[in-house]
């Protein structure tokens, strides 16, 4: 796994570029400056899709990715071999302008990460930086100024504490200009690399204080040479002016650059769990997320690629798999355990994944960015594999499939995330949303005559069964959703309730307001009919 700062971004960004053309999929991981949220406003199995989506959001909304890890996964069809490479990106927001942005750490999450080995020393002074799509356009706008360059350094608080550092290194360019022959060169070293933009303004004031030089910019500093002054230098300083805006966006567009590719190849997307991946790396390096799910829909149809969650994937395996294998849970660590050397590794031996540069850690680097973007790819295609050969209805381990046929098999998982606490535990990314109530009861005591419900008794109850939510229609009638329904759940309950399903309750109420409304109107003509009598 290689990790990614500022140092060594742009030396190995031909190699990702080129790996992400290539791939057949790339999987993510982020590691966040601080976790949601789920007291202020927790989720209910009573969500509807458009109330689950704007919690997400709210939660999201301070939340910022520190660390983003891209798996790339390249398909060799000759040897049916994919190879993979990964990388981490300390990634971390830039004052832009005259504005600075705000990041919010959460002291446990902190905590968390330097128990894992997180080195905020590389993030905080070696981060790769990105812009938003708004300050992407704002700055594109501010560099049609011919006097973009003053403006920008004047009104950029960062520059201001590296002044007089920058101002010895005009002094010592300038004594050797002085002395220089035309032709004869120097070397410029730039120490650090904390400020992406640094080169850049070095660049600009040496050619405003030396007019007549040439500077070639290599990723150890710069090769600048003394030229003889013509009428051609001034239309060479403007070009020069023009491609130090070019690369100054470059820099300051950073990790933005790889996620715009990605966007750009609509290259399908893996996570796990990855609900809040998609919808803070919308947020975080797009554009503010959507009021509405409907427009956030729009935006991730535009934007990505298929987005596959191998939280859910993991649900369809376990139903297909043996009952006698031991699986213990759903998380990443148990699945790819699971996968790699337990029982289901049976399932999809054939499937070879070959890293490329890298050795894996003979023990899991879990909340590593990198590596967890790696297991995450790795579980994929052997998930896709078992689910294929069970779909053929063979667990015969040596038929070889075509990427197109592994995932045409799990086409019905395409664009739907995982989400806890709900009805379907589905985020669904393209179907319009259909609140499901099936999984609702009403729930009153026993008796002809209304009885009012002993809330505490009724809560111990139902803990006994499963999980659930609850909303108290009135002191004798509430309301129970359950995030699946089972003839066990109703029979357990009709012990000491009076238990019916939820749409056969509106449909009875209904009945009786449509009687009570005719008895009403027969009523009143009744009495209109005995008024004119008189």
């Amino acid at each position: 796994m290689c990790e990614i700062t500022c140092e060594n971004f742009y030396s190995t960004l031909p190699v990702i570029e080129d790996a992400i053309k290539k791939s057949a999929f790339i999987s993510l991981d982020m590691e966040f400056s601080k976790l949601y949220d789920n007291v202020s406003k927790p989720f209910s199995l009573f969500d509807t899709t458009e109330e689950r989506y704007k919690k997400l959001r709210q939660q999201v909304s301070d939340i910022t990715c520190i660390q983003l890890g891209i798996a790339i996964y390249v398909y060799d069809a000759d040897h049916r071999t994919f190879n993979m490479s990964t990388y981490s990106f300390y990634t971390y927001p830039q004052t832009f302008y005259k504005s600075d942005s705000v990041v919010n750490f959460q002291t446990s999450c902190v905590e968390f990460l330097c128990k894992h080995n997180f080195d905020f020393n590389k993030l905080f002074h070696s981060r790769v930086p990105y812009l938003t799509n708004e300050q992407e356009l704002k700055i594109k706008s501010e560099m049609l100024d011919e006097l973009f360059f003053d403006k920008y350094f004047e009104t950029n608080l960062k520059f201001r504490s590296i002044e007089e550092e920058l101002m010895k290194i005009l002094k010592i360019v300038s004594e050797w200009y002085d002395t220089a022959n035309y032709g004869e060169q120097t070397f410029l070293e730039i120490n650090g690399c904390n400020e992406p933009a640094y080169i850049i303004l070095m660049q600009y004031y040496l050619l405003k204080k030396l007019k007549y030089i040439l500077i070639d910019e290599s990723h150890l500093g710069l090769n600048i040479t003394k030229i003889k002054g013509n009428t051609n230098s001034e239309t060479l300083n403007s070009s020069i002016y023009e491609n130090l805006k070019l690369n100054l966006l470059n820099k300051m567009m950073g990790i933005k650059y790889l996620i715009t590719l990605i966007s750009k190849l609509k290259k399908p997307l893996i996570g796990h769990n990855c609900a809040l991946d998609i919808l803070i790396l919308s947020n975080q390096f797009f554009t503010p997320l959507p009021e509405n799910f409907k427009d956030f829909q729009n935006f991730v149809s535009n934007n990505f690629g298929p987005i596959y969650d191998t939280k859910l994937l993991c649900k369809e395996v376990k139903r297909i798999v043996s009952k006698n294998d031991k699986w213990m849970g759903s998380s990443l660590s148990e699945i790819y355990s699971y996968l790699k050397d337990g029982e289901g590794k049976r399932y999809s031996n054939n499937m070879h994944i070959q890293l490329t540069g890298i050795e894996e850690p003979q023990n899991m680097k879990l909340h590593h960015a990198g590596w967890d973007a790696y297991y995450t790819g790795y579980c994929f295609i052997k998930m896709i594999h078992i689910i294929k050969s069970f779909s053929c209805k063979t667990e015969e381990t040596n038929i070889r499939y075509t990427l197109t046929e592994l995932l045409k098999s799990i086409e019905f998982s395409k664009n739907k995330l995982f989400t806890s606490r709900s009805m379907s535990n589905i985020l669904d990314l393209e179907a319009d949303d259909h609140h499901n109530q099936t999984n609702y009861l009403i729930i009153q005591n026993k008796g002809t005559f209304y009885k009012a419900l002993d809330l505490k008794k009724l809560k111990h109850d139902l803990k006994q069964i499963c999980n659930f939510d609850l909303k108290l229609l009135s002191n004798y009638t509430a309301l129970v959703a359950f995030p699946f329904m089972h003839s066990r759940i109703i029979y357990k309950l009709k012990t000491n309730y009076s238990v019916q399903n939820y749409s056969k309750y509106q449909k009875k109420k209904r009945n009786k307001q449509i009687i009570g409304f005719g008895l009403a109107i027969i009523t009143t003509c009744v009495t209109i009919i005995k008024y004119l009598r008189k």
